[in-house]
């Protein structure tokens, strides 16, 4: 594996079916090294490249999407409801659009405003009827800072330093602490009404607006109006979002926008109509306090009269536990009561209602359900004697909701009846809730559709189910053989029977379209098979036990990878290089792992076509923090699993590096400074100085977009948080500077490489710190900045010559292999 295999890397996106089963369409990532713009968001692996093709399932017929412009990063984001437009986001060199796709003519109109753009669904765009969308703006000018922010930030800097040479313009700009609170303003931007047909938009009313929810008769939309920053705390942790977001009513009729709740805070994204849309239902809580104290409220639209439906007994489930936000799972109408996804509080306990913060993949948790909550009366558990109960809803209907278990998919009912959808099958069943550029699969909550694909794996050959959701229709599915076992489902049509499947053969990849009446998928289009002539080296497994760091339990055993090089032989055991990493698990435990576009800068099998061994440590937080910090125990954790791999004679004991990137920075100086194990140590992207960087700006990310200063959660917080502290350093800075790389740097006594870049989002002056540590402390170091990248190089060029900077540290270190690759 070489640079330039990596720079030929292409990709699959996203992918959608329109309602009348006629379209297949689908993003295909250009081969990374033939783009010309590399300036998306923190870095451009994964998120730029994109194009869109289309297959038609009538003719068999494939093609780039006629009449959208190719050059700028393209991205679907879902049919109309008739299926005829499809709305486009795309990108170019910081300029964020979004425009709809006429199916029927293949002509592109793009309206002019700037829409909002987020991670997590709160900015999503809406369909609200055959030819009419909404979506939230920002102001003219204005970027969205999680697209734009190298870009933008650039071109205003650029601006800013000409006008200040020549010395006719003033270049100041001025934060300041915001006291008086500023959250009872809104945040700049307006909501946007446009036609897909004629390419006219409207402004609706001013203000930024969040989680966009149109009632099930087409004429109200529920939104957030989402605030100026708050004023921070001093007294409280920083667990909250720094807006706030208030519960809002637009008629579409008439154009009326009119608060609902207005004593209530609401969390983005937890919006739900009931189906007769007389209710809209959100997470909230009042005003200074906080999501532990939520609770679900329900508002009449035409009365305003609130209903607090309290979940005693109940421990609401957390998003975070599947890996994203700390916000409750999604919530249903159930008739008049509400269906929550909760666990029981034990009888031994309190059981006021809770919702409380979760790590990711939480251990010792009791079996979580779907429950009814009704305003008054006890909630009833609704899916007790059902085995892996999912946390996503599938469906909410008028007097019903269906929820995914293990064995199938199942109705429940109001009156307390249930009803299985899906026919026996063989298998665990697993619920695909199909993402987008903007939410990925595992968070986004999008609108209710008629149809849900469901993957049944087990003993026998894998297949698709979709199921018929409409009221009517109940058991009525097509069911898809997959085409191989590790197929993924891209996308599916019930109407035309037919499933859109991404396969892998070696590293390689296919798209291929499976029917239910055919025996053989038509493919597509197939990628990277310029890979598969590749000696990628191996992957081993090792066992091992490690001890526990506060000396309170008995040790525990864990698993940890290797990838041995290309021509491995023990008698002569390859150099070691240890990625650093806070809270991982074994990186192979399915198998190699698939290279993809987001593997360009950075991968284990570049490594190993390097001659190195490579391998990224388990690292649990129950082995690595201790009251004393976050990584106290990291140092023993890496230790015990380096000398197994030694005694395997998988590494060269004398040959050992420590490699961190991002979060992983951080921890690799600290390990540095702690163990006498590593030959040298290479540093990328990260902090150093747990003071400053509570503290300070957050790199590019507050140069013109001046509301981001401070790292305060990320140590606050307790539970979540890789480098939870609970306490600040006002009250505790003796934890800060022991836990600080940059204060151990006289105890560091290996060659270190720091490497940081000007854009990203942890400032370039946190290394600037440490290389002036380590030039005090009188140690060994280099320091490498690369000018307009992010989170790591984008660029191709920098790309290489990162690669050739680490390849000439290692080598005058004396842990590269003899003959450098």
């Amino acid at each position: 594996m070489t640079i330039d295999h990596l720079m030929q890397v292409e990709e699959f996106g996203a992918a959608a079916s329109d309602p009348t089963g006629r379209w297949l369409v689908y993003e295909r990532l250009r081969p990374y090294g033939q783009s010309d713009d590399f300036s998306f968001r923190n870095y451009a692996m994964g998120k730029t490249g994109h194009q869109l093709w289309r297959h038609d399932l009538r003719t068999g017929d494939t093609e780039l999407l006629p009449g959208v412009d190719p050059t700028p990063h393209s991205y679907q984001q879902g049919f109309s409801k008739s299926g005829r437009f499809l709305a486009i986001m795309q990108y170019r060199l910081g300029t964020l659009s979004l425009g709809a796709y006429d199916m029927a003519t293949n002509k592109t109109v793009r309206f002019s405003d700037t829409p909002a753009f987020s991670r997590d669904g709160t900015h999503n765009p809406v369909w609200i009827s055959e030819e009419e969308l909404v979506f939230a703006a920002l102001p003219d000018d204005d970027s969205p800072i999680l697209t734009s922010v190298r870009a933008h930030t650039g071109r205003t800097l650029a601006k800013a330093w000409k006008h200040a040479w020549r010395g006719d313009v003033v270049t100041a700009s001025e934060v300041r602490t915001r006291t008086p609170d500023q959250s009872t303003e809104q945040q700049a931007g307006y909501l946007v009404r446009a036609n897909a047909s004629t390419g006219e938009s409207q402004i609706i009313i001013e203000g930024l607006y969040a989680d966009l929810r149109v009632s099930p008769n087409g004429r109200l939309l529920a939104a957030l109006a989402v605030s100026k920053q708050r004023s921070v705390d001093p007294n409280r942790p920083v667990e909250l979002d720094p807006r706030r977001f208030s519960l809002t009513l637009l008629n579409l009729d008439t154009g009326e926008m009119r608060p609902l709740a207005p004593e209530l805070e609401v969390f983005p994204y937890s919006i739900a109509w009931a189906h007769d849309s007389t209710r809209v239902v959100a997470y909230g809580w009042t005003a200074g306090e906080g999501p532990r104290t939520g609770r679900f409220y329900v508002v009449d639209v035409e009365t305003g009269v609130v209903t607090q439906h309290d979940h005693v007994g109940l421990e609401l489930t957390s998003e975070r536990e599947r890996g994203w936000r700390q916000r409750p799972e999604r919530v249903s109408f159930l008739g008049d009561d509400l269906a929550v996804f909760a666990r029981r509080i034990p009888d031994s306990e309190d059981q006021a209602p809770r919702f409380t913060y979760q790590n990711v993949n939480p251990v010792k948790h009791s079996k979580p359900d779907w429950y009814v909550l009704s305003a008054h009366g006890a909630p009833r558990n609704l899916t007790h004697d059902l085995a892996g109960v999912g946390a996503v809803p599938v469906h909410a209907g008028k007097d019903h909701i269906t929820v995914l278990a293990d064995d199938g998919v199942y109705r429940l009912y109001a009156d307390g009846q249930r009803r299985r959808l899906t026919p026996p099958l063989s298998g665990r069943f697993r619920f695909l809730s199909l993402g987008t550029f903007m939410t990925r699969s595992g968070v986004i909550r999008p609108e209710f559709g008629n149809e849900a694909l469901f993957g049944v794996s087990g003993s026998g050959a894998a297949q698709i189910v979709m199921v018929d959701l409409r009221d009517g229709h109940e058991g009525e599915t097509v069911v898809v053989n997959a085409p191989s076992a590790d197929a993924t489902p891209l996308a599916g049509s019930l109407a035309a029977g037919s499933v859109l499947f991404r396969t892998e053969d070696g590293q390689a990849s296919r798209l291929l379209v499976a029917t239910a009446n055919s025996e053989s998928p038509l493919e597509l289009s197939r990628i990277n098979s310029h890979l598969n002539n590749l000696d990628l080296g191996h992957w081993e497994i090792v066992s091992y036990e490690v001890e526990d760091p506060d000396g309170n339990r008995p040790p525990e055993r864990i698993e940890s990878c290797v990838l041995l090089p290309p021509g491995y032989s023990p008698s002569t055991p390859p150099p070691l290089i240890v990625e650093v990493y806070p809270g991982v698990g074994p990186r192979c435990k399915s198998g190699p792992e698939k290279i993809d576009s987001l593997s360009v800068s950075w991968s284990p099998y570049l490594w190993a076509g390097k001659g190195y061994a490579y391998a990224r440590l388990t690292t649990p937080r129950s082995l690595s923090r201790t009251d004393e910090g976050p990584l106290v125990g990291m140092p023993n954790l890496l230790g015990a699993g380096v000398d197994v791999l030694v005694e395997n004679g998988f590494a060269d004991p004398e040959r050992v590096a420590a490699v961190g990137f991002s979060q992983g920075g951080v921890s690799a100086l600290y390990v540095a400074a702690k163990s006498e194990r590593y030959k040298a140590v290479i540093a990328m992207n990260s902090w150093a100085d747990l003071f400053s960087h509570y503290f300070g700006a957050n790199g590019v990310f507050s140069y013109v977009y001046d509301e981001n200063f401070g790292s305060f959660a990320r140590y606050d917080a307790t539970v979540g948080s890789d480098f939870g502290i609970g306490r600040t350093p006002f009250e505790d800075p003796a934890s800060y500077y022991r836990n600080s790389p940059v204060f151990l740097a006289p105890s560091i006594n290996v060659p270190v490489l720091l490497i940081h870049s000007d854009m990203d989002s942890f400032s370039m002056s946190q290394f600037d710190e440490m290389y002036g540590a380590l030039l005090r402390a009188g140690k060994d170091a280099r320091y490498v900045r690369y000018w307009g990248e992010g989170h790591g190089p984008s660029s191709p060029a920098n790309i290489r010559d990162l690669w050739e900077r680490i390849d000439s540290f290692l080598f005058e270190n004396s842990v590269a292999p003899e003959i450098p690759r």
